[in-house]
């Protein structure tokens, strides 16, 4: 192993991943460190459960064309196989009285995501491949707008309330574990792209899949080529002559291009005694706790394989898996409350996973990716899931490569 490369990408998340690829595709030299690979999908794959990223969208453009991600079954085969649940008891299959009830706001939502947020939100993720985000954002005003704009406003403003209240903002809470006041407009129509129906039929639009990831075989294929990963973790950042240098327990590393594709929370820690880089200012993150629990769950929880919540409601999603377990993902701990009996006759839990920074939710100005000359930050911090991240990845690797239009 050399101690002298012309990239160092740091972090083997949706990001670093990405970018690494993206250089291997063109001959650039890259040495990857991370302490694992896969980042936050953190996957186990004897059991095949992911305690991270959980699902996929069909919309996810970029990280499905990496090839990443294994293919597994749909998370929602049919709408009748989910079910929503509101703090005053009710509960209601997606296609129901309900909903139907719901018919202006939802055909208004429909027609809008179809016609107007999707393909300018897809022209969106392509600028932010070859430029930051913040540049992104000036090229469309209405998506710059759902960047600050809260989901709240969001929903009075385009009059999508009833549907939003009865469906739409329990998928948003599902895959943020934030309450959907504390989201942006951009955030929550992001995750929500999977609800997307041609009305009518009643069809949805895009897949919405379980996936499992390869850690071996990731490595193996990040390690080909022009790449080298080494499994260890950074302990220290610096300027140095060559460029950057890292430290980490196989020895000190340096490289022309540093890519800090860590979670945001180890970014700012890792920078912020490096004089040349200013302070890093990050959204504030969700706690979430993902479980895998077996056992007897309650009658009323028995005829569905997926139940929706609230975000009233600490617990954001269950989820019957095809082993016949329950993956469960909370915002506080049910296992130490015992919160677990008010869903469960009985219960064990035989994987846990706390996350104190989940995603990063909170409304925030878009940070810069270029925090000094080779020094380009990438991760989820601009936009929250893994293909946003995925995108950051690339644009640092098109940056490096002089393929951006900054």
């Amino acid at each position: 192993m050399k101690s002298h490369y012309e990239t160092i990408v740091v972090g083997a998340g949706a990001a670093g991943m990405n970018c690494c690829l993206e250089l291997q595709k063109n001959d650039r030299e890259y040495l990857l460190i991370s302490p694992n690979i896969g980042g936050r999908i953190c996957n186990d794959e004897e059991r095949h459960m992911n305690y991270g990223a959980v699902f996929y969208f069909g919309t996810y453009k970029y990280m499905l064309q990496s090839g990443l991600l294994i293919e597994g079954a749909d998370v929602l085969p049919a709408l009748s196989a989910g079910q929503c649940h509101h703090d005053d008891g009710s509960a209601y299959e997606p296609v129901s009285l309900t909903t139907l009830m719901d018919a202006p706001s939802l055909l208004r939502y429909m027609k809008w995501m179809r016609e107007e947020f999707i393909p300018r939100y897809n022209k969106f993720k392509d600028d932010c491949t070859i430029m930051e985000v913040s540049a992104a954002l000036e090229r469309d005003p209405m998506i710059k707008q759902l960047y600050t704009e809260s989901a709240e406003d969001m929903i009075k403003r385009l009059d999508f309330g009833p549907i939003a209240h009865d469906l739409v903002s329990m998928f948003a809470h599902a895959c943020t574990g934030t309450k959907i006041k504390d989201l942006t407009a951009l955030d929550y129509l992001n995750t929500v792209q999977p609800l997307t129906m041609q009305i009518p039929p009643l069809r949805l639009l895009f897949d919405l899949k379980r996936f499992d990831f390869d850690v071996e075989g990731t490595k193996e294929r990040l390690s080909q080529g022009s790449g080298e990963v080494l499994i260890d973790e950074i302990t220290s950042v610096k300027k140095c002559d060559k460029g950057w240098e890292v430290e980490c327990a196989a020895g000190k590393f340096t490289a022309d291009n540093l890519v800090m594709a860590t979670p945001a929370i180890d970014t700012q820690r890792l920078l912020e005694p490096v004089e040349e880089v200013e302070p890093l200012d990050i959204r504030r993150a969700s706690q979430l706790t993902g479980y895998l629990v077996e056992g007897e769950i309650k009658p009323e929880y028995r005829k569905h394989m997926l139940h929706l919540f609230d975000d009233t409601i600490p617990i954001i999603y269950v989820a019957h898996r095809f082993d016949g377990d329950y993956e469960i993902f909370t915002e506080i701990d049910f296992e130490e409350s015992r919160k677990f009996d008010e869903y469960f006759d009985s219960w064990r839990v035989i994987g846990k996973k706390h996350w104190p920074y989940a995603l990063y939710t909170q409304a925030h100005e878009a940070l810069p990716q270029n925090l000094a000359p080779g020094l380009i930050m990438a991760g989820d911090v601009n936009g929250l899931g893994m293909e946003p991240a995925c995108i950051s990845g690339i644009y640092a690797a098109n940056k490096i490569m002089g393929k951006t239009v900054d």
